[in-house]
Formats: C-alpha cells, sequence, structure tokens
C-alpha cells in the first residue's frame, strides 16, 4: 500500500484512584485477536506525517516556563475541546519541561536501548525519570491531595506540536487522552521534530457539557474521511482489517452499560461500522468504509449509564473534506477460472489515491469478449457457456480494466461405491474413526490393503488428489488414455487440465510420494479458482475456512511441513466438503497476495504441557463453569483481579475474580461461574498491564504475551 504518511507515535495513560504508589495503567488497547495477550501500556511504532525536522528546544521560554509553540498547541486543543463540550487545560510550565526532557531523551536513546518510548532507563544519558509520572515530579509537578491521573502521548517528526495535535486527533487512543476529561493540566515539548504532550489531573474527571463528549464534534467541518491503522497499538488489528473510515468517537463522564449507534449519510442510508467499547467509558465507530468527501454524515447514539435505569440520546453531525479519488478499477482477482454451465460473481474493487482498496457497490459496467461463450450480467455476474479463455472489461467513467477469465469443460459425474467400515480392522477409536467411517461410506477412501485403512500411514500424492476428485463425484477413469501408465491417469489428467499443482502430472513416480500438509493447501486453493503457493496457500485455506491446523488456528499451527496421513485426509475432506461446493482450476498467474483473507482469530486446540511465564489459560467448559490459570512471575505472591466480561461485540462486565499467585507466580482457579453467555472476554489486571484472552463455551484457550 503507498501511504502517504509516515513517522511514529505512542501514547501512554496512566491514573490513580487515591494517592496509591501504584498507578492503575489505563492506556490503549481493545479486544486483540485470541492468542494475543496485549497490554494496555502500548508504544510501538505508529506512522504519522512526515515534516522537516525542527531544531533542537532553543525556543523563546516565557517566565512561566513555556514558550509559543507549547501555547499555540493549547490554544489549539482547548478550542478542540471547548467544541466539544471539555474543560480547557491550563499549560504548565513543569510538565512542559517534562516533555521537552523526555522528547530529547527519546531522541538521544531510541537506538541504543529497545525498550517503551515511554520509559526511561536509568543511567542512560538525559534519563530524568522511569515513568511520566517520575518524570513530572521531577520537573517540580505535584499532585495535592486529591490523588492523580497522568498520561502522554507521542508523535515523531513534526514541524510544531500544533501539527502533532492535528494527528494524535485522527486516532483513537491518542485522542482519548488528550480528549480526556480527567486532566486539568498540559505541557508540550518539541525536540528535534519529536513532539511529547503530558497530562495531569485529579484522579476525578471534570464534569462534561451535556454529560457527553463527542469528535468529530457537532457541526465540525473539513473531517478526515478515512483512518489507515496508523497508531500503536494499531485499533483495526481486532477488526483484522487495514483501514476504516474516519474513527467517530463518544466519551461520557461514566461507564455505559448499554448502547445503540447509528451512521447515515446524506440521503439516509445506513453507514455500517465497527465498534469497540473502551475503558468502559469511551465508544469508537469505525466504518467500514472511507467516508465520502465533502459529505454530511449524521450519528445518533441511545445509551445507558452504569447503575442508571433511564436511557440518554445524543445526535450529531458533521462534514468530511476532500474525498479519496479513484484511480483504477479491477476485479478483486484479475484471472477467474469457472466451469462450462458455472456461475461466479465478479468482485470490483477500486484503487484509490491514498493507497485504499475497496469494493465499488455501483456504477460498474461490464463487458464480454464472446457473450456467447461467457455471459455476463449488468451487476458483473458471470456464466461460462463454453469452453474457452475470455476477457471481461470492466468500466467507470474513463476507467477501464480487463480482466482473464477461463470457462473450463464440465467434468463427468460418477456415483462411488461406499465400504463398509466394519469391515475395517484398525479404526475403532481411532482419533479420526468418525471421519473415516465418513469417507469409507461415502465412496470418497478405501481400504489400503484388505481389511486395513492404515489410518497413520501418510497419504501419498495421488491417493489425496484421487479421494479429493471422489468427493465431488468426478469420473476420473473416463480421462484415462487408452494405453495407461498408472491406474491414476484419468486422474492426473484432470489435474493437467485444470493446472493443479501436482508433482505427479511430469513424473509418475511422484504420484506414490508421501505429501505434506502445505501441499494439500495448494491443491484445495487450486481447485477453488486461486493461486498461491507455499504459506500463502496455508494461509488462505485458513483464512476461508477450508481447513484447521493442528494444534491452533495459526499458520504454526497448521504443521505444514508434517506428512499428511490417511487419517488426517478423511478429517480434512470431510471438513471441506460442506465448505467447497466445486472444483474448478488454478489461473496460470500467482493470485496477488493483497487479496488473501484475514487470518482466523486464534484458537487453541491443545493444552500446554506446563505453563510458561506471561500465559493465560481459560478453560470454559459446557456446563458454563470457568477454570483459569496462568504464569506472572513478576507478580509471585500477589493478588490479582480478573475482569470477566460478556463476548462479541459489545461486552459487559459481569464480575470482578480475585486469584492469588504463588511463590512462582502461578494462579488456579479451578471454578467460576456458572455463565449464560455463549463467549466470554477475560482481562487479568496488573498494574502495568491488562492481558486479555476470550473463549468460547465448550472451549478453551491459551494466550502467551511475547514482550
Amino acid at each position: 500500500m503507498n501511504m502517504k504518511k509516515s513517522g511514529r507515535r505512542s501514547l501512554r495513560d496512566k491514573g490513580a484512584p487515591k494517592r496509591i504508589a501504584q498507578q492503575g495503567t489505563h492506556a490503549a488497547i481493545g479486544t486483540f485477536r485470541k492468542w494475543a495477550v496485549v497490554p494496555f501500556v502500548a508504544a510501538g511504532l505508529l506512522l504519522g506525517t512526515w515534516a522537516a525536522e525542527t531544531p533542537a528546544f532553543a525556543a523563546q521560554v516565557q517566565a512561566d516556563g513555556t514558550d509559543q509553540d507549547q501555547r499555540e498547541a493549547l490554544a489549539y486543543l482547548n478550542d478542540v475541546r471547548a467544541k466539544a463540550g471539555l474543560q480547557p487545560l491550563q499549560l504548565s510550565g513543569m510538565i512542559s519541561k517534562a516533555a521537552r526532557l523526555h522528547a530529547a531523551y527519546y531522541n538521544e536513546n531510541h537506538d541504543k536501548k529497545q525498550e517503551s518510548a515511554h520509559n526511561e532507563t536509568k543511567g542512560m544519558p538525559g534519563f530524568t525519570g522511569a515513568t511520566v509520572t517520575d518524570r513530572l515530579k521531577a520537573a517540580g509537578w505535584t499532585y495535592g491531595s486529591k490523588g492523580y491521573s497522568t498520561g502522554e502521548v507521542m508523535h515523531y517528526r513534526q514541524a510544531s506540536s500544533k501539527q502533532a495535535v492535528d494527528g494524535w486527533l485522527d486516532t483513537a487512543y491518542h485522542r482519548k487522552i488528550i480528549l480526556s476529561p480527567k486532566y486539568r493540566e498540559a505541557g508540550f515539548g518539541l525536540a528535534d521534530g519529536t513532539a511529547v504532550a503530558d497530562f495531569a489531573g485529579f484522579s476525578e474527571p471534570a464534569p462534561i457539557q451535556g454529560g457527553i463528549s463527542v469528535y468529530p464534534y457537532d457541526g465540525m467541518k473539513n473531517v478526515g474521511v478515512g483512518f489507515y491503522g496508523l497508531e500503536s497499538p494499531n485499533p483495526l488489528n481486532q477488526f483484522n482489517v487495514q483501514h476504516s473510515g474516519y474513527i467517530i468517537s463518544a466519551t461520557t463522564e461514566g461507564d455505559m452499560d448499554w448502547h445503540d449507534a447509528k451512521i447515515t449519510d446524506e440521503s439516509g442510508g445506513d453507514v455500517p461500522y465497527y465498534e469497540e467499547l473502551y475503558g468502559g467509558d469511551t465508544l469508537f465507530l469505525f466504518p467500514k468504509q472511507v467516508l465520502k468527501g465533502y459529505h454530511t454524515y449524521k450519528v445518533s447514539l441511545s445509551y445507558q449509564m452504569k447503575g442508571s435505569s433511564g436511557k440518554l440520546q445524543k445526535t450529531w453531525s458533521f462534514t468530511t473534506g476532500k474525498g479519496h479519488q479513484l484511480v483504477s478499477v479491477q476485479s478483486q482477482y484479475p484471472e477467474l477460472v469457472l466451469n462450462e454451465g458455472g456461475e461466479l460473481q465478479i468482485s470490483a474493487q477500486g484503487q484509490y489515491d491514498d493507497g485504499v482498496t475497496e469494493p465499488v457497490q455501483s456504477g460498474i459496467g461490464y463487458a464480454s469478449s464472446d457473450p456467447k461463450g461467457l455471459a455476463v450480467s449488468p451487476d458483473g455476474l458471470l456464466k461460462g457457456i463454453k469452453p474457452g479463455n475470455y476477457t471481461v472489461t470492466l468500466s467507470l467513467g474513463s476507467i477501464q480494466n480487463r480482466i482473464k477469465v477461463q470457462v473450463l469443460p464440465k467434468l463427468k459425474q460418477k456415483e462411488y461405491p461406499g465400504t463398509n467400515p466394519a469391515t475395517m480392522k484398525d479404526i475403532a477409536g481411532h482419533r479420526s474413526q468418525s471421519a473415516i467411517e465418513w469417507a469409507l461410506r461415502s465412496g470418497v477412501m478405501s481400504g489400503a490393503d484388505g481389511n486395513s485403512f492404515r489410518p497413520d500411514a501418510a497419504v501419498t500424492e495421488a491417493g489425496f488428489w484421487s479421494a479429493l476428485l471422489h468427493m465431488y463425484r468426478i469420473d476420473d477413469a473416463a480421462y484415462a488414455p487408452a494405453k495407461k501408465a498408472h491406474g491414476t491417469d484419468g486422474a492426473y489428467q484432470i489435474a493437467k487440465e485444470r493446472n493443479i499443482p501436482l508433482a505427479g502430472i511430469a513424473n509418475v513416480a511422484a504420484r506414490e510420494q508421501s505429501m505434506t500438509r502445505q501441499k494439500a493447501a495448494e491443491i484445495i486453493a487450486a481447485i477453488d479458482g486461486v493461486n498461491y503457493a507455499n504459506t500463502y496457500a496455508v494461509w488462505y485455506v485458513m483464512g476461508m475456512g477450508y481447513a484447521q491446523g493442528v494444534t491452533d488456528s495459526s499458520l504454526e499451527g497448521f504443521q505444514s511441513e508434517t506428512l499428511l496421513t490417511r487419517g488426517e485426509t478423511a478429517k480434512l475432506l470431510q471438513y471441506l466438503q460442506p465448505k467447497l461446493k466445486e472444483l474448478r482450476g488454478r489461473p496460470a498467474s500467482p493470485t496477488p497476495v493483497s487479496e488473501l483473507p484475514p487470518l482466523p482469530a486464534r484458537e487453541v486446540y491443545e493444552k500446554p504441557a506446563r505453563l510458561e511465564n506471561l500465559m493465560f489459560v481459560a478453560d470454559f467448559h459446557a456446563d458454563r463453569t470457568l477454570s483459569l490459570e496462568g504464569k506472572f512471575a513478576s507478580h509471585a505472591g500477589e493478588t490479582l483481579k480478573i475482569m470477566v466480561q460478556t463476548g462479541g461485540t459489545k461486552p459487559k462486565q459481569i464480575e470482578d475474580l480475585q486469584v492469588t499467585l504463588n511463590k512462582e507466580g502461578v494462579f488456579r482457579l479451578d471454578s467460576a461461574g456458572p455463565y449464560n453467555e455463549d463467549a466470554l472476554n477475560l482481562y487479568l489486571v496488573t498494574p502495568e498491564a491488562y492481558y486479555w484472552i476470550d473463549v468460547a463455551a465448550g472451549r478453551f484457550n491459551v494466550s502467551q504475551y511475547q514482550p
């Protein structure tokens, strides 16, 4: 993707309910993928706007310890805060000093030591404090007797702190910090293009006008149209997408217990979106597509506050600025394969000048090079009439593109006789028994020899391909030549005509060689009309839901290089049959990697033999009781809280559980609940991070944070 932005951002947000030494962390995190245990404090790389680097801090500092850059940034931020219904912030020279010194520290040390952008290490040049709170105190800031909250955001390669504020507003978690009602003071520091903003306030937030603050605020003009994942942590990771429409947010004075949001465009049409309720009090809406330019959108939010029985309503609108411009239009796949008599829908994609590729819903024209051999409807539905090679032209205004389409001959069909599983003496009690019995009864597979199935023997390439053809009731013998060199000549003739990646097409001896799980993925991808090899083929079949892994639903868990057994073949084909309805062929050219489907959320199939550090295990039993265990060595001997929330897209808090870690940092909770939910989200709360895992009823899940 050709992005116009680069640079980095990072953030941290801390707060303490009272005058306690350990501050509770409230920084950027949401619902992430199943395997990842992601800390609330995250300071990875994030892209921002390139700008000329500013010289080291040399601006005129006034008596209050502030300079013009800082005053301009705060004036701009306070103007936005006022329009969003928030109290203004006071500019603090002491906080600005801490921010400036941390920016200088980062510039001096970030290439020397791998650590969070918000941390400092004692002994390194320019050290003023390990945490943002330590640095504020070192600069002379005091919090009085009401408790405190502190926060920090960073942005790189910035010409001014005001420019950095715009970048932070364009994100989710950074925006939450700079538009938070809990801060009263702020400071800005800019050193050689590194912008830092630090915030401080009491533990209790200030009132919000009307009880709710929204951004873009009501009546806002020239709003951006898209968000491109340029934030760390990236909130789009949880949705497995690379971009969205401009982020819409709403923050309330307390936690929301219930909410329902709707976005509509100028014509009243619904705008679909992803959502994240972050920290209980902030709702982020991510439109699924980049917004239209110079267009007015309306947002309606109904919500209920925790502890209240009444429902509240907030409705507002905003208008975007210039939208992204269409550069080209194309099919999702530049080369399509379908069967004679079969149908296939073209998925039209538009490419835009901001690097975004999105479906084009209307306005596309389609024309076939030979309508008598390949018909195409006005909405892009292809129908193969007779075998051959064709082209289809896609047009939208003056923009045109052509795609190749191959129509393959209809394959001859045959019913294969089944085998009574009771005649096989070596399948009873086998882990793949039910799948093997299905394969035998349906005629997909037969015994290996005599009354043996040999379920743990490696399947040959010919054995796998023949079983796949039999599953689709294809008469492979009808394609065999009069003089056969091998009993599978007919099956391999079909593979040759359909460009299936089988070694046995050119080398007959290879037909009897064992086959890896990765090769099976390549074959399955090929019969679905795409050309992916190696890991990409595994990615495709897992993303499409055609196959599962061995240990878990990850690329590593698929165990690509292990040999596929006959029992596993039966299991794989039984899983595939209802999902992939027909056998097509592989295009001649590789399918773009950019069109790979999202990988499934990670699900673990086998429990680990022993607990490793930073590992969190959840077992949500069929009776809806919950067992938990984990190991967090740095918290040995402590009692920690585990938040139990409902699963799904709108999680709600159910209860808090307490676990006490032993001297090795291990905890076990044998039974909690029962819960009425189909899935749960669980957060282990530590002073420095929230570790997240989700689990479905009747399943277990394992996650381990990798620092």
